[in-house]
């Protein structure tokens, strides 16, 4: 066969409009973000116009006495042909330059665009310059082009600051006459109608999430940025909120970054450059707060690292995503990093969005040294709070832990068993303490899981309940066969034959046979169906495997272990200084997630009320023993729910907890009454002169 070799006639592409949307759907982000956007945008025009620090003022206005309006103004201005060959074209990696050689905050010209075509009901902006006006936007239907008699319009400063509604903005009187004299321009980013706003904006809370936000917290240490709400200066000049830092960590700590890191590869390890002889060493800058950066609190974002390029950010990681394992102290600190060779054109590691860095063997690299870096700073923050701590009476307090443990393991057992009915105790008959379970509800179609979607902890197994009318839809004695599409995705069962064993009885009389099936996922992110047959009859389930979600299965000590946080070593080895380190701000009994696996409870005897109580009537009185005391209650509450929920998932009611912890208690008094009486009532107790069995 003859091999026909053509010459293709290249053309442009040609692109429907409805790909906009697709892509659009994927920046339907925050207004912090998109203002950031439109923030970037400004500053991007101050460089390409050459202007100083200290001359770059942009203007965010936010109005909302008729529709919601946003605004970001600034004053250089474009003209018809920056419009044109620019503005206009989607997915340009130069769009923001412009032409300019060096680089500048934003990326391919994509985000402030998307911010105004998907997030607002209508957009445009006014721009002027050199004595010529345009209004170009985005109309209800998304498609943007010119307004109707305003291109390149010739027009003077004055009528064209009226025009645009900024002739009366406070702004300095020699950035005003700039204008006037068309030495500079303008434009006026506005986007009516602002998704997720109703009526009222909330510029205190937009402010706040501007300043935390990486792409534009940077820019804010720099340029002169005011905000106006409803005519009413807010902020004649946003700042970053000054953060106090930890005490005895005042100074950053400033680390060069190794010129040559390795990473794993398909079990080999393979190097990578972050510095040559065109682009010098990089620098990561960590610091210290002297609050936590909680989760949900308004500085929580914070805790970050600010990935920066040679102008702005170029990507952001909270410490937690980085893998740093050193918590809670890592949730003190938030930093920066520059690497220059990370913009390397013949390794670009910068994305469109800047949101995070290209995953690549030199990312991972130099993320896993930071969260390294991380881990050693808040290693000495520990190791700080540690020396801060009282070491006297530590040998008392752990006595008393002891005692508790020892009687908690005597009890736990005996209490849970009689609670239960397991192994004979605790009864069944009509004087049987117990809550009985709620009513039971008939399967929708005869024969249904109780739920169609589930979350299974990673290796662990979860039940998961199918309820069957029987006997008038499934007689006794069918067999039911289960069946899961992933083998990642493990059952107990492959079938089951209905016994009369299996049937409870509704109000109404009717039998309902309750049988569950465990799975156990063995891989995180799985997605599996599990399907139920019984003859023409099915039911399905989907899973997904997820962290492991405290119930509290799996293989555990035969009795959970109590510690007490600064004072015990930690089992499993993996703090700093030995033991775990918890502050005023930690929960009162806490668990890292691999404490929930391996039955470890810490008690923060760091916490406000334990510190109050040490200091006031110190660690051999009465008041701290009954201190110790209630948290190893709370410990046996926790302990009660997840099983509750592990044994029968079916009647996990909050009536059905009430009951049960009322239970649980009256029974844990019991047995201190007897086992724990000097412990409790005398004041006066010395460990020492007492035997524990």
């Amino acid at each position: 066969m003859t091999k026909n070799k053509f010459n293709i006639k290249e053309v442009s592409h040609i692109i429907d409009e409805r790909f906009l949307d697709i892509i659009g759907n994927t920046f339907k982000f925050d207004h912090e973000k998109g203002l950031a956007e439109w923030l970037k945008n400004s500053m991007d025009a101050y460089l390409r116009e050459g202007t100083s620090l200290q001359d770059r003022h942009i203007v965010f206005r936010f109005t909302d006495r008729t529709v919601p309006t946003f605004e970001c103004i600034d004053f250089v201005g474009m003209e018809e042909v920056d419009i044109e060959k620019s503005f206009k074209r989607w997915g340009d990696p130069e769009a923001a330059k412009r032409g300019l050689v060096k680089r500048v905050y934003g990326g391919h010209g994509n985000g402030g665009k998307f911010y105004m075509r998907q997030m607002f009901k209508t957009s445009y902006f006014i721009t002027y310059k050199k004595g010529r006006l345009s209004v170009f936007g985005f109309s209800d239907k998304k498609k943007y082009g010119f307004a109707d008699g305003y291109q390149n319009k010739a027009m003077e400063p004055l009528a064209a600051m009226k025009f645009a509604e900024i002739e009366g903005l406070q702004i300095p009187e020699k950035l005003k006459n700039k204008v006037l004299q068309k030495k500079m321009g303008f434009t006026v980013v506005k986007g009516s109608g602002p998704s997720g706003v109703k009526s009222k904006i909330r510029a205190e809370k937009i402010a706040d999430k501007i300043k935390q936000h990486p792409q534009s917290r940077h820019i804010l240490l720099d340029a002169n940025i005011s905000l106006i709400h409803n005519d009413k200066i807010l902020y004649g000049l946003l700042r970053p909120d000054p953060i106090k830092p930890f005490g005895g960590f005042e100074e950053p700590r400033v680390v060069t970054v190794p010129e040559t890191l390795s990473v794993e590869v398909g079990g080999d390890k393979v190097a990578v450059l972050l510095a040559n002889k065109k682009y010098e060493p990089g620098r990561l800058i960590l610091q210290t707060s002297e609050e936590a950066f909680a989760r949900g609190s308004r500085l929580g974002d914070l805790n970050r690292i600010d990935m920066k390029g040679e102008i702005g950010v170029i990507g952001s990681y909270q410490i937690e995503e980085l893998g740093v394992r050193t918590f809670p102290q890592a949730s003190f600190i938030y930093g920066e990093c520059r690497v220059p060779i990370l913009e390397d054109p013949d390794n670009d590691c910068v994305q469109n969005d800047r949101a995070k860095l290209v995953d690549n063997n030199t990312t991972r690299a130099l993320l896993r040294w930071i969260a390294e870096e991380i881990d050693k700073l808040a290693s000495e923050i520990a190791s700080k709070e540690q020396e801060k701590r009282e070491e006297s009476n530590k040998k008392i307090t752990s006595k008393y832990n002891e005692i508790l443990n020892e009687w908690k393991n005597k009890h736990m057992r005996k209490i849970f068993s009689e609670i239960f009915g397991d192994a004979g105790a605790g009864g069944n008959g009509k004087d049987d303490p117990r809550p009985k379970p709620m009513n039971l509800e008939v399967p929708p179609n005869g024969f249904d899981f109780r739920v169609s979607e589930a979350q299974i902890p990673l290796n662990e197994p979860y039940p998961l309940t199918l309820k069957t009318l029987t006997p008038s839809l499934i007689p006794l004695g069918s067999v039911i066969f289960f069946s899961v599409n992933n083998k990642l995705v493990e059952l107990d069962l492959e079938k089951i034959t209905v016994k009369s064993e299996f049937i409870k009885r509704t109000e109404d009389g009717e039998g309902v046979a309750i049988i569950n099936v465990n799975a156990t996922g063995q891989r995180l992110g799985e997605v599996a169906e599990i399907v139920a047959k019984a003859g023409k009859h099915e039911a399905r389930v989907r899973v997904t495997v997820v962290e492991n979600l405290g119930s509290h299965g799996g293989k555990k000590p035969k009795h959970p272990q109590v510690l007490l946080s600064g004072h015990d070593p930690d089992p499993l080895g993996m703090t700093a200084g030995g033991s775990v380190i918890l502050g005023e701000r930690d929960p009162v009994v806490y668990q890292r997630p691999v404490d929930v696996r391996e039955g470890i409870y810490w008690i923060n005897t760091s916490s406000p009320l334990a510190g109050g109580i040490y200091e006031s009537f110190g660690p051999d009185s009465l008041q701290w023993r009954e201190f110790l005391f209630q948290r190893y209650i709370d410990i046996f509450v926790k302990e009660l729910i997840y099983e509750l929920h592990r044994k029968d998932p079916e009647n996990f009611t909050p009536e059905r907890v009430d009951n049960e912890i009322g239970e649980l208690v009256k029974k844990i008094h019991t047995t201190a009454k007897s086992d724990l009486r000097q412990f409790l009532f005398n004041e006066k107790y010395i460990p020492d002169e007492e035997t524990h069995s």
